[in-house]
């Protein structure tokens, strides 16, 4: 520390500077130098002596020529420069300083009060801060640079950091893991979807986070892990959750084995429960006897199960199908939904008050009359999703089995549904029955009327058209003539169609009375009655051996009269019709195997599209149009109806050009 003149006061203040500090002269000598700057650059008194250059002192110490020029600058401009970075030798290694320069005045001379600040002691204590907390953190942290193959894809990551936590996992450290790849070190990430993840997250920029289970050395390890994107790497930071998952996993179990085991009570419950349900009868009978057990077994003041309906003011209300009070039958009454517990259960929150419900529900009567203190109920819902009603148990002191009474409710609600269930298809069956009873009257009056109102003036119409044309024939032009065959023609469509849709409503109209009948008899009085249209046709009718079946024998011979008809009927012009007819017993997989008889005919003409199997089968419908084939649109309608007369079923295959089958199915008595 060199002697001075008139600088005391500065003096003082860079002597008493915990930081090193200089001051220089405009030549750039020394003139004071503290004792935190001589032990810095390891300087002796000696040294800074005698107003010595600076820049002498440790020449090898800093870049000469950029401090020199800097400092020049600050003393012409006489300006001030703040954390300049310089870079000194230090060690052989390379260090940084901040260096503050001030221009001065003393005495009317220019000088550089210099402050230097040691960064690199800082940024080295810093660093070692940071790998203190990166070794002792339970945090996986490690940075994998992506290798890229030839056509520009990722093909593996290179570890180029990672803490110990990572490798220490599985069984190694980070030197033993350091510069190598993903492939060489974690091969599974290729497998478990890993490597993937970090390579779309290389791609795009996205962070990822993810949990998953990792094999090694027969023990599982759980992670969850985040991904993110640093320049060409990503940072992966991972935790081991092992102990948590196991944990976890563990509690799952118990969770699953009690629930299993609250599943199998409740089970053993249902069964014991459901045993007396055999015995309880149907309707009221039932509901009673549903209650008094429910009574019995849980020991509550009452039971109640009733019903929601709505009044004529608007109000709901529940109706009591049945209620049992103090272990009796009483009789059914009806209350206000509205400020009670029931509401509740209705709209479907809560369904049970074990205690106090007369202080929580003040505005209940039903509450107040009955002295009810506990109440516990479940919901009735139908099959369409709706509740209907409720089953309840109400307690003049506190309810304390609440798990089980929720039980027991829950079974006999189930059961109660299916009984509401039940009797509302029986009144619902019931009018449908009524309603049946009303039509078939009106079919009736209906067919009387075909058969006798419609008929009269058709037949009417039919003989003054041919008394017409016998007497006035001579006087008609052609084209009247042509007029009055249309009037005879469309005359006689409607007389077949009157009796065919007669023949169609008799159908469920007639008596049930099975008469074992030769099929091979009825083939023959058939061939017989149409003896005109099959010599007119050149048709040929081939029977194989046909069984005795119970049958209606003139609903059968309809039957088979309307098939064979359609053959003949349905035939190509250029070939003459062919009828095949025989019979089997099959066995039928889609009824469990039961047997059938199947009788087949078969014929060669005109065929349909098989699309339209179903449709032929209707009233009143028809590929063709009434100027290509005959009739009414009715006959395989009759057909169907006559075999469903027969607990049995037909069905019909087509090939457009080729022919139709008709498979006749009855089941074997």
């Amino acid at each position: 520390m060199p002697a001075s003149k008139n600088y005391s006061a500065i003096e003082k203040i860079i002597a008493s500077a915990h930081e090193p500090m200089l001051l220089l002269d405009k030549a750039l000598k020394v003139v004071y130098s503290n004792v935190a700057f001589n032990n810095k650059f390891s300087l002796s008194e000696p040294d800074s002596d005698g107003r010595r250059s600076f820049l002498e002192i440790r020449h090898d110490t800093f870049d000469i020529t950029t401090l020199s020029k800097l400092l020049l600058e600050t003393l012409e401009t006489k300006g001030t420069i703040q954390n300049y970075e310089l870079r000194y030798a230090k060690n052989s290694e390379n260090s940084k300083l901040l260096l503050n320069i001030d221009s001065i005045e003393l005495s009317e001379e220019t000088f550089l009060l210099l402050a230097v600040n040691d960064i690199s002691s800082e940024a080295e204590q810093l660093q070692s801060f940071l790998q203190s907390v990166l070794n002792s953190t339970n945090y996986g942290i490690a940075s994998y640079e992506a290798v890229y193959q030839k056509d520009g894809t990722i093909g593996d990551f290179k570890i180029s950091y990672t803490n110990p936590e990572v490798p220490r996992n599985f069984g190694l450290e980070p030197g033993q893991v350091i510069g190598k790849t993903c492939r060489e070190v974690y091969p599974g990430i290729f497998e478990n979807g890993i490597f993937e993840r970090m390579a779309a997250c290389m791609e795009t920029g996205i962070p990822d986070s993810y949990e998953i289970s990792v094999e090694h050395n027969n023990t599982t390890i759980w992670f969850n892990a985040t991904i993110e994107k640093v320049g060409n790497s990503v940072a992966v930071t991972s935790k081991n959750i092992t102990q948590e998952k196991t944990a976890a996993l563990e509690i799952e179990g118990i969770n699953s084995l009690l629930l299993n085991k609250n599943k199998e009570l409740e089970q053993q419950l249902l069964t014991e429960f459901s045993e007396s349900f055999y015995s309880y009868g149907s309707g009221q009978d039932f509901f009673n006897s549903l209650l008094l057990e429910i009574a019995a077994k849980t020991k509550m003041d009452y039971v109640l199960l009733g019903e929601v309906i709505t009044e004529e003011s608007g109000e709901e209300c529940i109706k009591s199908v049945s209620v049992i009070a103090f272990g009796k039958v009483t009789d059914n009454f009806k209350y206000l939904l509205k400020g009670g517990p029931c509401e509740e259960v209705i709209k479907g929150n809560n369904t049970h008050y074990p205690n106090n419900s007369q202080k929580l529900f003040p505005d209940s009567r039903t509450l107040a009359e009955l002295n009810a203190e506990g109440y516990i109920a479940h919901p009735l819902i139908s099959s369409s999703g709706k509740i209907i009603g409720l089953i309840a148990v109400l307690h003049q002191t506190e309810i304390c089995d609440i798990s089980y009474i929720e039980s027991l409710l829950k079974i006999a609600a189930k059961r109660s549904e299916m009984e509401f269930e039940r009797l509302q298809n029986e009144k619902l069956l019931e009018m449908k029955n009524k309603e049946l009873e009303r039509q078939n009257i009106e079919l009736a009056s209906f067919a009387y009327i075909s058969s006798h109102d419609l008929q009269e003036p058709l037949r009417k119409i039919q003989l003054f058209a041919s008394r017409i044309l016998f007497r006035e024939k001579s006087n008609f032009s052609e084209s009247s003539l042509g007029y009055f065959q249309s009037i005879t023609n469309a005359a006689n469509r409607m007389q077949n169609l009157i009796e065919s849709l007669l023949n169609y409503s008799s159908m469920d109209a007639s008596e049930i009375h099975l008469v074992p009948t030769d099929l091979n008899v009825v083939i023959d009085e058939i061939k017989n009655n149409m003896i005109d249209i099959i010599e007119k046709r050149n048709a040929r009718i081939e029977v194989a051996k046909l069984p005795t079946l119970p049958v209606i024998p003139i609903q059968f011979q309809q039957l088979l009269t309307n098939l064979i008809s359609n053959g003949i009927k349905y035939s190509r012009e250029d070939i003459d019709p062919v009828i095949k007819i025989n019979a089997e017993i099959v066995s039928l997989e889609e009824f469990a195997g039961k047997q059938f008889w199947k009788i087949n005919i078969e014929d060669n003409g005109i065929g349909f599209q098989q699309e339209y199997e179903e449709k032929i089968f209707e009233l009143f419908k028809r590929l063709h149009g009434k100027t290509d084939y005959e009739g009414t649109g009715i006959g395989l309608a009759i057909c169907k109806k006559i075999v469903q007369k027969h607990d049995g079923f037909i069905r019909a295959i087509g090939t457009p050009g080729v022919g139709a089958q008709f498979l006749v199915y009855l089941p074997v008595k």
